[in-house]
């Protein structure tokens, strides 16, 4: 049985927001100084502060077997001392962090794009925010409401946090069958981690509230797709626009209240993504560093994404870079970068190596449940049968059929437009860079077989979309500018 109360929501709700909060701007104001500041700190501190906990904590087991509220406040004196010790070196005033804490009021911004606009634009913008809230206010509802019941958030995200939370720690080297039946030490405990510290602060174990966090990632992608828009082009409309196709897309409304973490890895793909594509209008490598932090974040969300999320935005990012004959440049200019290189290799010894270690030690590689069909996972096998399952997918009712429209629209305001700089190209080529990965792997090796049940194929294909559609205001909107 599970109970719930109001109490404990609020406090589970509180806590999820706050423990993430201070680590979070710590880590942003030691790495990126002043650079991040108002709503944009508020809405990075969120997904950056959670992958400090969880990656920290998980650290601190190669030397103190122990997950909980002393090893937390340890993290976080850690980052204090660190910013005090950056603060003295470097003479500057606290003053000046404190200010990047100040977020511009834009309500009047709002209210007078919304009168700017033509009636029927409007009458669709109403309609999207009705439609957004109301979302959010049913989402919110059922994941405070109804426990865990997916098969696959029981045994691959419920149990872990469960078990560590009694544990009190990770064994990451004990017996073999032990860490595997007791946290499936194949997939990345990294947000267990983190869900058991929560269930710490809150002295319990809730079977409803520890789904809250998925809730909190995708009512902040949200925002962030919001903020970012209407920063761009001060236009409400085209602001929330993103927001009513993603709330619409197929599969969304059970990512944002069940434990899976397809939706969590979209959402890193999305910041990580956006963090390049400011590079390339300012080139600033602090946004290279930026991207660098999210995308190893995001490599150990899920088993698998570092190979699909992670190596289509790797593999794009490059593309662009040597169509539009600047990655020789930017190469050479990284190497000179002691800056650059020195906060890159933390970021990959710290966020990355670890669990890498991990996985190698006990020889648990990246697709292990391809092992429930074969004895290994084939390669070189063409599974061209998945391919009679793209027309139920694509054009069955309720399915992806108006995803289709709306990317033929993409492409047609895109010409019109004249948008083919790189940095727009990027933002479109990605995600079906990321979409051509997730369709080789189910086509060239075993796990073929959840594209011809319809069960993995769905829900990865809806994230390649959510990526998408985060940035479709470029395509869309005939005022934007280089």
């Amino acid at each position: 049985m599970f109970e719930t109360s109001f109490w404990l929501l609020i406090k589970t709700l509180a806590y999820n927001i706050i423990l993430p909060l201070i680590p979070g701007i710590l880590f942003l104001w030691i790495f990126f100084g002043q650079k991040l500041h108002g709503i944009l700190l508020y809405l990075l501190w969120r997904f950056v502060g959670v992958g400090i906990v969880a990656f920290s904590l998980f650290n601190l087991q190669f030397v103190r077997f122990w997950i909980g509220l002393s090893e937390y406040f340890l993290i976080l004196w850690i980052l204090i001392v660190i910013l005090i010790s950056k603060i003295l070196y470097k003479k500057l005033a606290f003053k000046e962090y404190s200010l990047t804490l100040k977020v511009k009021n834009i309500f009047s911004q709002i209210k007078e794009s919304f009168f700017s606009l033509s009636k029927i634009e409007k009458i669709f913008t109403l309609i999207l925010w009705i439609f957004w809230i109301s979302f959010l206010i049913v989402t919110f509802v059922h994941t405070t409401s109804f426990p865990t019941y997916a098969d696959d958030s029981f045994g691959n995200w419920n149990s872990p946090t469960y078990n560590i939370y009694q544990d009190g720690g990770v064994k990451i080297f004990w017996e073999k069958t032990e860490i595997l039946w007791r946290w499936r030490l194949g997939y990345p405990i990294y947000i267990p981690i983190y869900k058991s510290t929560v269930s710490h602060f809150i002295w319990s174990f809730n079977d409803v509230y520890i789904n809250l966090w998925q809730w909190l990632v995708f009512f902040w992608l949200l925002l962030f797709v919001f903020s970012i828009t209407f920063t761009k082009t001060k236009n409400i409309f085209y602001s929330i626009l993103p927001v009513g196709l993603l709330t619409a897309l197929p599969l969304v409304y059970f990512h944002a209240t069940e434990w899976y973490m397809e939706l969590a890895c979209a959402t890193y793909s999305v910041l990580t993504i956006w963090a390049l594509r400011k590079f390339l209008e300012e080139k600033e490598y602090s946004y290279i560093s930026l991207a660098l932090l999210l995308g190893f974040i995001l490599s150990h969300i899920k088993n698998d994404w570092l190979l699909w999320y992670f190596a289509g935005i790797i593999i794009t990012f490059g593309i662009i870079l040597l169509v539009s004959k600047q990655l020789k440049v930017f190469l050479q200019w990284f190497l000179k970068n002691k800056a650059a290189i020195y906060s890159s290799l933390f970021y990959f010894i710290f966020f990355f190596l670890p669990f890498l270690m991990v996985k190698f030690f006990y020889w648990l590689w990246f697709n292990q449940s391809a092992g429930q069909w074969t004895s290994d996972n084939v390669w070189l096998t063409i599974h061209s049968e998945i391919f009679n399952q793209f027309k139920s997918i694509f054009f069955g009712m309720d399915n992806y059929n108006v995803v289709i429209i709306i990317i033929l629209l993409m492409w047609i305001f895109w010409y019109l437009y004249k948008k083919h700089d790189t940095k727009t190209l990027f933002l479109f080529l990605t995600p079906i860079v990321i979409f051509i990965i997730f369709v080789l792997v189910f086509l060239l090796t075993e796990n073929y077989i959840f594209a011809m049940n319809q069960t993995t194929i769905n829900r990865v294909f809806t994230m390649s979309f959510v990526i998408l559609f985060a940035f479709i205001w470029l395509f869309f909107y005939k005022e934007w500018k280089n």
